[in-house]
């Protein structure tokens, strides 16, 4: 099968079945899928890409590449009975006689468990008074599906806007090490704290990402271990009960946020 890789076309791919380009950061990836057995946990896979070398922008896009492996960009898989992601863990680039370069890009799969699709209202909320929750199709497209869930409002300076999912079961993490979520705003201006905080009764764990949100109306897919939460070794993460998403900024201003694909990974 031929394909093409972030506008490069790099020949014939084998072992792997693409379609449907993702848009991760700078450089488009195409959805793959190996053949694994998930009862055996995670296994290594690699593919490789040959092309024809015809401009010096071949290298550039092998830049491209080197930069998703850095960022620890991930590929969500989707198929009828399992969802999974993978991880660019190596790409080498290879030389073949005059004009012809390989790609190598190793990939690591592991189990991926939806939490919410975002797709409805049920079970979010938000207790910031005259904030407006919804589902939305468009302003902004959502990243996974065919919603996300938006929250608008004229905030005060440092005022929290805040939307909480608390699902009538209890949500089972223990076996999974990663909460992943994506994340969009409108305005990244002076923000003072963007955190999400897990819950399992009394017990809360928390992250500030405010770090990781860099540029406005662009969707960011976040990974966040377990032991990067502070607290987090009071939860049972087999019993979660809640999960807040919440945003302070330092001037008053009128501005939305967006969460689609909520999820954890092995």
């Amino acid at each position: 099968m031929t394909v093409s890789l972030g506008g490069l076309n790099l020949g014939v791919v084998n072992g792997f079945s693409f379609s449907d380009p993702k848009r991760l950061e700078d450089i488009d990836l195409p959805a793959a899928r190996g053949s694994s057995s998930q009862d055996l946990g995670e296994q290594a896979s690699t593919i490789e890409l040959t092309g024809i070398l015809r401009e010096p922008s071949r290298f550039d896009d092998f830049k491209q590449l080197q930069r998703a492996k850095r960022l620890g960009n991930s590929l969500k898989l989707d198929s009828d009975a399992v969802s999974t992601v993978v991880f660019v863990k190596e790409v080498r680039l290879a030389k073949v006689g005059v004009n012809i370069l390989r790609y190598s890009l190793s990939l690591k799969e592991s189990l991926f468990k939806l939490v919410n699709s975002c797709d409805s209202l049920l079970d979010w909320s938000t207790q910031t008074v005259d904030a407006v929750v919804g589902v939305v199709s468009g302003s902004p497209v959502p990243l996974e599906g065919a919603a996300c869930i938006k929250v608008s409002h004229d905030a005060e300076a440092a005022e929290e806007v805040n939307l909480t999912y608390d699902p009538i079961d209890v949500i089972d993490l223990e076996d999974f090490d990663w909460l992943s979520f994506a994340w969009l705003m409108s305005d990244v201006s002076g923000i003072s704290g963007a955190t999400i905080k897990v819950s399992e009764g009394t017990n809360n764990a928390t992250y500030d990402f405010s770090a990781l949100i860099a540029e406005a109306e662009k969707w960011l897919r976040l990974r966040i271990h377990k032991t990067s939460f502070i607290n987090h070794g009071a939860l049972d993460w087999g019993q979660i009960d809640k999960i807040k998403f919440a945003v302070t900024k330092a001037q008053a201003q009128n501005y939305f946020f967006a969460v689609d694909d909520v999820g954890g990974f092995e």
